[in-house]
């Protein structure tokens, strides 16, 4: 009996799954914020810490992800005009900044793998710290948002941001900041977790110039009434003169055409809808007494 050899099934193609939510979107230019945040996180921290306590920290690497945020994170959420932003930072990183503020030698400070982050509570000076960095931090990444903006608007204006509930959502844009420190081998991250509404501020940000002027005015039209946002084409028919072609074709340059000008109809497209006086002003002609036409 004659068998049949079964040629092995070739593997099923793999698509690349889109994220609607990055559709129509310059994703492709986060970069740039990236750049300017980390130079302004950079800047920061020299000021803050490394200047004044001769600390060594450095911002390493910055990466957007989406999906669910880590329930070990502890959020804290600030809202303004504009949404909100959330931020969270290691234990690691706060301790590190309390044992410079306090003078604790790098041998004595725990850091990583030391702190229990669940079993171990936070004290009262971590919670105002994380309080007081996630306002100052939260307030320099909306800063780089506006920036892109308008450098103008960003440079004379601080949006005030005040404490909020949190509210963690499925799919939020979160940004990784790496954060190292050479004195106590330290590793760490801050986190800021941007709402809708900046994202949608960030992507427009990020639009060429053409395009972002496209949206601005078309948001700006949206927003007017209905009656403000219709278009109309109104014309005047100052003159209508009947004349017979003999007297047309007889016309030379020069000749005088005597007419009358009473009332003028005036029209929306093809539909006449009012008749109005024709006066004169500074110069000008202009339409005045509108009365509707039976």
């Amino acid at each position: 009996m004659d068998t049949l050899a079964l040629s092995p099934r070739k593997p099923s193609r793999s698509y690349q799954v889109l994220d609607p939510r990055t559709l129509g979107r310059p994703v492709h230019l986060l970069g740039k914020y990236i750049e300017r945040l980390r130079a302004d996180l950079t800047e920061l921290m020299h000021v803050w810490f490394n200047r004044r306590y001769r600390a060594r920290f450095e911002v390493g690497a910055l990466a957007f992800e989406q999906g669910p945020a880590a329930t070990s994170d502890r959020w804290l959420n600030f809202r303004s005009d504009a949404g909100s932003i959330a931020f969270s930072a290691d234990r690691s990183v706060l301790l590190c900044i309390l044992a410079y503020r306090y003078g604790v030698p790098p041998g004595e400070m725990q850091v990583g793998a030391d702190i229990d982050e669940w079993n171990e509570r936070e004290t009262a000076t971590e919670q105002r710290l994380a309080a007081r960095l996630g306002h100052q931090l939260v307030g320099a990444a909306a800063a780089a948002i506006d920036h892109l903006q308008s450098e103008a608007k960003a440079a004379s204006s601080t949006r005030e941001f005040t404490p909020a509930p949190v509210t963690l959502e499925d799919g939020a844009w979160i940004l990784r900041v790496k954060v190292t420190e050479r004195a106590h081998r330290l590793e760490g991250t801050l986190c800021f977790r941007f709402d809708e509404q900046w994202i949608a501020r960030l992507m427009r940000g990020l639009a060429p110039k053409r395009e972002r002027t496209g949206v601005e005015s078309s948001s700006r039209v949206l927003a007017q009434p209905l009656p403000a946002r219709l278009q109309l084409t109104m014309n005047a028919r100052l003159i209508e003169k009947p004349i017979d072609l003999g007297t047309l074709l007889d016309l030379r340059v020069g000749d005088v055409i005597p007419v009358t000008v009473a009332s003028t109809d005036v029209l929306i497209g093809d539909s006449r809808l009012f008749t109005a006086s024709l006066a004169e002003h500074k110069g000008k002609l202009c339409l005045t007494c509108f009365e509707d036409v039976e």
